[in-house]
């Protein structure tokens, strides 16, 4: 049971996720707040979880030992400095889940000895199926990162990373869920192209995919291993595995990746976010 005070900052997506999972483990009234600054998004969350949503930051930062910045990387900055840096002391853990930020830019714009972790989650935390990635700032230590990971279990699963490898994590489980989608969305095509009705064809990806990743983590087996087990000599999953290496998919998936990777790294670069600048 998690027992620190924990304010949430941004209700979008992945803010409401957040609240979601962790209503179900603190107790709303004294120990999980939230802010968010549209009013009807603001309603909404009111009524859907029954419970108050503040529009003052600087006060949900006071009463926190937990604050985590669920808003866009492009209202970071202004958030940050404007909001929730006054507030901030040494005794508070600061989280991001801001795509692109570095703990160092966030260390240097709050400008005190402040512990930050920043976190990188995916889609699938709306339904608490995400895997998300956990990495220190320079002040955080265990008892930091031991906490960040209990919070974020709540979404899924999290693994701990050195921050200089996030960007292979957004390349991998960030963007991931898309790769898997153009894939089920190919294979729905390709049914349909068979003759199968939109409905079936669906249906028979998707509980593919599912049946598939969940007997793949059950029996903690290799893929190559259970690839290999489907594919039986001179059989049809073996024609089909013939034509992926004849058009080098492999080649291509890491290829793509590693594009992903490197086009994350370009953004942080070209954006200023996650620098630590000198002067002005």
């Amino acid at each position: 049971m998690i027992s620190k005070k924990i304010g949430i900052i941004g209700c979008g997506n992945m803010g409401e996720a957040l609240l979601r999972r962790l209503s179900d483990v603190v107790e709303k009234s004294t120990t999980l707040m939230v802010s968010e600054m549209d009013s009807a998004r603001r309603e909404a969350i009111q009524s859907r979880y029954k419970i108050i949503v503040e529009i003052d930051n600087s006060y949900l930062v006071k009463y926190s030992d937990v604050v985590i910045l669920a808003v866009k990387p492009k209202d970071f900055d202004k958030v940050l400095k404007e909001e929730v840096r006054g507030a901030l002391d040494k005794t508070k853990l600061l989280i991001s889940v801001a795509a692109g930020i570095k703990t160092a830019h966030i260390e240097k714009l709050v400008g005190k000895d402040i512990s930050v972790i920043r976190v990188m989650p995916n889609m699938a935390a709306v339904i608490g199926e995400a895997v998300s990635s956990v990495s220190a700032g320079r002040r955080a230590g265990k008892e930091d990162i031991e906490l960040a990971k209990e919070i974020f279990s709540t979404v899924g699963e999290v693994v701990e990373v050195k921050e200089e490898l996030v960007d292979a994590v957004t390349a991998v489980s960030g963007s991931g869920p898309a790769y898997f989608f153009y894939l089920m969305e190919s294979l729905m095509k390709s049914a349909e192209s068979l003759g199968l009705e939109k409905d079936i064809a669906r249906r028979l990806v998707i509980k593919t995919a599912l049946g598939s990743a969940k007997l793949l983590d059950f029996l903690k087996e290799d893929p190559a291993v259970m690839r290999a087990k489907v594919t039986s000599k001179g059989g049809t999953t073996e024609a089909a595995i013939k034509i992926f290496d004849s058009k080098k998919l492999r080649s291509i998936i890491m290829e793509a990746v590693k594009k992903a990777c490197q086009h994350s790294k370009k953004m942080v670069a070209s954006s200023g976010l996650g620098q630590v600048k000198k002067g002005r």
